[in-house]
């Protein structure tokens, strides 16, 4: 097991053609929510020391619950996506299955996270970009999976990712934004 994460981290390729091969959707299950659960836990021990642990606790179930879902949901909008696209129909439990090794960058990037929040305040901008560093490597992930179950190239997969994850930027901040600018002229 050790090894395939290794391939899957660092030879994406070849892990990635391995976990489609073989059945992994609850070890992939596991993954995701130790690498998201390690993760959330110690930005929020850290940075939410103050609150009771009973706040704590809701923070992380809450956050591993709606990555959960969204993950599912972004896969299947990215099977979606790529068959609009013309790509092979793939196999969308496969990419589902997938997308759970795709959050272990956050699992390496875990005691980066304990660090800068070791630096109290100044360790703020270090978190950022530790979340950035893991969001990027998480989607260089990804484009790879595409690669796998779709056997598209990779400029496509990257595209397709990109594709969609501007209709998500529209989904979510759109109404954000309307609301602020309604919240705007109202008080003005």
């Amino acid at each position: 097991m050790r090894r395939k994460t290794f391939e899957v981290l660092f030879e994406p390729k070849s892990g990635m053609l391995e976990l489609v091969v073989s059945p992994c959707l609850w070890r992939s299950g596991w993954y995701f929510f130790l690498s998201v659960g390690l993760f959330t836990g110690v930005v929020s021990n850290i940075w939410f020391s103050e609150m009771p642990l009973s706040v704590r606790f809701a923070i992380i179930i809450a956050t591993v619950i709606i990555s959960g879902t969204a993950l599912s949901l972004y896969g299947f909008l990215l099977h979606g996506i790529l068959e609009t696209f013309g790509a092979l129909t793939g196999d969308p439990k496969g990419l589902i299955c997938v997308l759970g090794y795709t959050t272990l960058p956050f699992l390496i990037l875990t005691p980066l996270a304990l660090f800068s929040g070791r630096l109290g305040l100044h360790g703020i901008l270090p978190l950022i970009c530790v979340v950035i560093a893991g969001f990027l490597w998480m989607l260089y992930l990804l484009v790879h999976s595409l690669q796998v179950v779709y056997l598209i190239d990779f400029a496509r997969a990257g595209v397709a990712v990109l594709f969609s994850l501007f209709l998500l930027g529209i989904v979510f901040l759109l109404p954000w934004k309307i609301g602020f600018e309604l919240l705007l002229r109202h008080i003005s």
